[in-house]
Parts: C-alpha cells; structure tokens; sequence
C-alpha cells in the first residue's frame, strides 16, 4: 500500500528540522525526507558564531534541532525525492497570493513524490532542500574539495588553495590554516574583493599562515600550482526534482505564475507557491538571506501555512 502524509517535508536541513518541530507542535506529524545527512551543510561549520543563543559546532546544533523535530512527532527517513507529481489543477485561481485562494476541488493527497523509485502521497509539501556547491568551470590535476570541515586531514601540511571570497570560504581558509604548523601557506584566492563579514576579514589577516590573493580570476594553471584546492564560489539550488512539475505549470500558465526562476530557485510570495499546498523554506527560495537564523524562520512559517492549508481542506 502506497504511503500517505498530511504533511512531508523534503530535506533535512534547518529549514526542514524548523518546519517538523513548529509542525509538530501545531498537531501534525511531518514525514522528513532527506537523502544525505540530516542538518547539510550546517554539519561543514566548524564554528558558529552568528546564530543567537548558540555557540558551537555546526553538527551540535544539527542533532539539537533533529531532537527537538522527532519529539514534537515528527518521523525522519532517508531517501532521495527524485520527482514531484502534482494530480489536481497545477495552479489555483489567484495563486500565489494566498493558500485560503482555493476555488477548485482538491484531492485527498494531491502530491505525488518519488522517494527512492517508490511513490509516496501528501496532502501538503514543504521544499527545504538548500543548495549545492557550485563546481568550478574547469577540471583540475589535484584533488578538488567543497568541504574543508570533511576532508581537511587529507590536505594538512600541504600547500592548500581555499577558491572564494564569502564567509563560507572565509571560514574554511581559516579552519585548513589551523590544521597545520604556521609554515605551511593556506592561500585564499578570490575574482573580486573580500565579501566576508568584517570580523571574518579581520582574523583571516591576522592569520600568519595564510595569504590573500584578492581581484584575481582563478585558473586551472594557477590552482594545479598547489596541492589540494578547496571550492567556495556560491551554490545552487537543489530542485532538479521539480523540473517535471516547472514545465506542468510553465505549459498551463505565463508568468508570473511560475514555479522556479531563470536558475531554479522557487518562486514563493510569502513562502507559498503557485501550486496549492506547496510551500519552500530556507536557501531554496529565491530571494532568501541565506543564513540559518532565516531559513529556521521559513520552516517556522512554513509549516503553519501548511497546518492552515490542511485544516481548510480537511474540514
């Protein structure tokens, strides 16, 4: 027998672990679908310094949200949603404005999710899936790294070259030069000026063994000059399981009734989307601060559309 959700939340991630708790505590039992590890790339944090009330490791407060999501009911399992299949209308009349703009009947569990080849029904869905690392444009003879936190160990005392020029590679810079002794060079290599916050700028120049190469476009010829390079350059956003649903909806509509942007964000006035019923939370939606504090405060709300969404067509 095919299983069926009032509410299933694709991702693991803060937004997705928010959206289960808030869920949970407004009387539904979320089902999480993450296909790697609970938390993302929360557990690639060292250190968190700008998340309030919390001082520590990414992974730490991974496995305090993922508590407090199973407590409040929520169940967690691992499986990769590879499409999305909405069977009533694509888009209500109005939408996306508001989720009570539902002028059209709605089955009992109008989404259709396929999680590991196996079909899974839902009344609501809530995409919290972030992003994933942007790769470089050219292929390099050395090993290549979107986590210094994973595989840091493998470049101690070796010349190591951090791509980027944000917090995130800002960050890594700083964990691989604390790795290894002050007279192995960790060089920051970044197209533009530095972007990271000004306290991160600060300890990084202050750090003896790591140099900043600012303005400077990265080649494969300047990166092979080293021997391992980490990748920091932005992320996209991890919807490739939407792309049947984006054309459903792009055939039947114009714009601005749309369900990703020109690069694959959702499109979500208010978190809602143009399809009844389903929402997006955190680093996916377009338009999002991509932080962790922001993307908790989108699974919050998410989820109370969503329990909203379900009293209205349940009742």
């Amino acid at each position: 027998m095919t299983a069926s959700f009032d509410l299933v939340i694709i991702g693991g991630g803060p937004a997705a672990l928010s959206a289960a708790l808030y869920a949970g505590r407004a009387g539904i039992a979320a089902q999480i679908y993450e296909s790697q590890a609970v938390g993302g790339t929360l557990n690639q944090i060292p250190r968190l310094e700008n998340y309030p009330g919390f001082r520590g490791s990414g992974a730490s407060l991974t496995e305090i949200m993922k508590s407090q999501a199973v407590q409040a009911g929520a169940s967690l399992a691992y499986g990769e949603c590879t499409a999305l299949r909405y069977t009533a209308e694509p888009v209500a009349p109005g939408a996306p404005d508001t989720p009570e703009d539902i002028s059209t009947p709605v089955p009992t569990a109008p989404f259709e999710l396929i999680i590991d080849g196996e079909p899974v029904l839902a009344r609501t869905v809530i995409i919290a899936t972030g992003s994933v690392p942007r790769r470089l444009d050219f292929e390099l003879n050395i090993p290549v790294s979107y986590c210094a936190l994973c595989d840091g160990a493998l470049a101690a005392g070796k010349r190591t070259v951090v791509v980027g020029g944000a917090n995130s590679a800002a960050q890594e810079a700083l964990y691989l030069a604390n790795l290894t002794s002050n007279s192995t060079q960790v060089t920051l290599i970044s197209h533009s000026a530095l972007k990271a916050d000004a306290e991160l700028q600060k300890r990084l120049r202050a750090q003896p063994n790591v140099e900043i190469v600012e303005n400077t476009e990265p080649t494969a010829t300047m990166l092979n000059q080293y021997d391992y390079c980490f990748v920091n350059i932005g992320r996209t956003p991890a919807t490739q399981f939407l792309q049947e649903l984006d054309l459903q909806i792009s055939q039947k509509n114009q714009p601005p009734h749309q369900l990703l942007n020109s690069v694959g964000y959702l499109l979500a006035t208010g978190l809602q989307t143009v399809v009844p019923g389903l929402f997006a939370a955190g680093d996916v939606r377009a338009g999002a601060v991509r932080q962790i504090v922001t993307a908790c405060a989108d699974g919050a709300q998410a989820a109370l559309l969503a329990t909203d969404f379900l009293r209205q067509i349940i009742n």
